[in-house]
């Protein structure tokens, strides 16, 4: 699917419309709406087709975009984001006619002619703001963000430092924060007084490790809170701030820093607080984070190998009993489909067997320089049964079988992005968790899960086995980096680590 690109820029900052008149008769609603931060990546998408009208306004900066033809949401709210967009407002103009206005952060500059513009489908659009000139790194951070509301009289002081309870009087509010227990189920926030009013977002710090941003409006902190109250190093968080603003009506700020191995977290309202569950696997089941194992720079293969100091030797896994004793690791490496069957088609053509196959022949160059056996089920763009690339496993008597493969969804859903691990025996389900959360302390990519699949490659190979998902060829934020060679780099640089990190375990 080709996208079309209606406009590139927007000039000037009186806020002239970009595009004319368009039939003023409601047709369809806005459906969703998200902002990434990191990418300064705004999408949205609506029940039928609209051309929307951008404008951009100074005093105070604001990107306008009117969606003639949709309807206002019933339920729609404002909601606070971060980087260089404060926070994201939902209104009506009037009954045919929706308005979205992007609130811009006052110090974020930016040539207007670099605001970009494009419809995926008339459904599915996405605006594109320029890094920060005067920030360029804007984008991966999240500044002090301006409550809508009744918190607009003045700015939420910037974050503060990780690990630490910040507590300031204020006057009396709807809700109490009491602190935060572990459970099993995950976090559990106990509340007193009215029902809490919360806004989730998520983010990064200024090193990039992902972070989990819970603001909680008219709310307060007891002064006998501490640090050494709140959990220590639980379920992939590393540290948590409370952190308490004294707008008015006041404010409260939780922040949760994630390590490698933590997947996302739900955030819902339960009797008496505030309960954060794990997206796609059990509390208990989170790992701890896995030993790091540098690994060596690949390299053109006609060049001679540099020979690397201390070199690390995976531990090899206890052998199979159904085989002999030997000193060296097989590794089974899939590259999905090839030849006749090209997989998954995306967005620009894009091809699931081509990406698969370059990632997987870097897997394997890394693997073979840590001294590992390394095969590989097909070495070229060769059409490949399923049975045949089980059979090769269990003919080469491997210790580990690793499917690599592209998702896709229907081309009207750009929206969908990620990555995705399977497993079917519980056997397997260690190296899945292992991998899957390499990959995601390795690469910013949204986190579908680790799940158990009946996939034939899964089923029928008897030692343990995974099939990777390394991202959607039909997702607007996945299919660039899948065609990115040096994306495909690091996400082979990523998997071939879960790997090591798994051996390493002596799992």
């Amino acid at each position: 699917m080709s996208v079309k690109r209606l406009f590139t820029g927007v000039v000037g900052l009186a806020g002239v419309y970009l595009l004319g008149n368009l039939p003023a008769k409601a047709t369809g609603r806005l459906q969703t709406w998200q902002f990434d931060t990191d990418h300064n990546r705004f999408q949205f998408s609506t029940a039928s087709g609209v051309q929307p009208q951008v404008s951009l306004l100074s005093n105070p900066k604001r990107l306008v975009i009117d969606l003639p033809g949709i309807a206002m949401e019933e339920g729609a709210s404002d909601q606070l984001i971060g980087g260089v967009v404060r926070a994201v407002k939902v209104m009506a103009v009037d009954a045919r006619t929706t308005r979205m206005v992007l609130e811009l952060d006052p110090d974020y500059g930016f040539d207007p002619h670099h605001v970009k513009v494009w419809g995926l489908t008339d459904q599915q659009w996405v605006v594109q703001l320029p890094p920060s000139s005067s920030h360029p790194d804007s984008g991966a951070q999240t500044k002090a963000l301006e409550t809508p509301g009744p918190l607009s009289s003045g700015p939420l002081p910037p974050r503060l430092q990780r690990n630490q309870v910040t507590y300031l009087p204020v006057s009396p509010t709807g809700t109490l924060i009491n602190g935060v227990q572990a459970t099993t189920n995950g976090f559990f926030l106990p509340t007193q007084g009215s029902t809490p009013q919360i806004q989730v977002y998520r983010t990064r710090d200024p090193n990039h490790n992902r972070q989990l941003v819970i603001d909680v409006l008219d709310a307060a902190l007891p002064p006998q809170l501490n640090p050494e109250a709140l959990p220590g190093n639980r379920y992939g968080i590393d540290r948590w701030a409370l952190t308490q603003f004294a707008t008015i009506p006041p404010a409260v700020r939780i922040t949760l820093s994630l390590n490698a191995v933590s997947p996302d977290w739900q955030i819902a309202l339960a009797p008496g607080g505030i309960a954060l569950t794990p997206v796609g696997v059990a509390a208990s089941q989170i790992p701890t984070p896995a030993t790091t194992v540098i690994l060596p720079v690949l390299r053109p293969a006609q060049a001679a190998p540099t020979p690397v100091a201390n070199p690390v030797t995976p531990a090899p896994p206890p052998s199979r009993p159904s085989g002999p004793d030997r000193q060296q690791v097989v590794i089974m490496l899939d590259p999905g489909h090839g030849g006749a069957d090209p997989g998954a088609i995306g967005i620009g053509g894009l091809q699931e067997k081509g990406v698969v196959l370059a990632v997987t022949q870097q897997v394997a160059a890394i693997l073979r320089q840590q001294g590992l056996t390394v095969q590989m089920t097909r070495q070229g763009d060769q059409t490949l049964d399923l049975q045949p690339r089980v059979d090769r496993a269990e003919a080469a008597r491997a210790n580990l079988f690793v499917s690599i493969h592209a998702n896709a969804v229907n081309m009207q859903r750009p929206e969908v992005n990620g990555l995705e691990t399977y497993y079917f025996s519980d056997s397997s389900l260690g190296l899945a968790r292992v991998i899957h959360q390499r990959v995601l302390g390795n690469l910013r990519m949204n986190d579908r899960g680790v799940k158990q699949a009946r996939f034939f490659v899964l089923r029928r190979t008897s030692m343990p086995s995974v099939l990777i998902e390394i991202g959607f060829v039909t997702g607007a934020t996945d299919a660039p980096k899948l065609g990115n060679p040096q994306w495909q780099s690091q996400m082979a640089q990523a998997i071939a680590q879960g790997i090591l990190d798994y051996l390493r375990s002596g799992s």
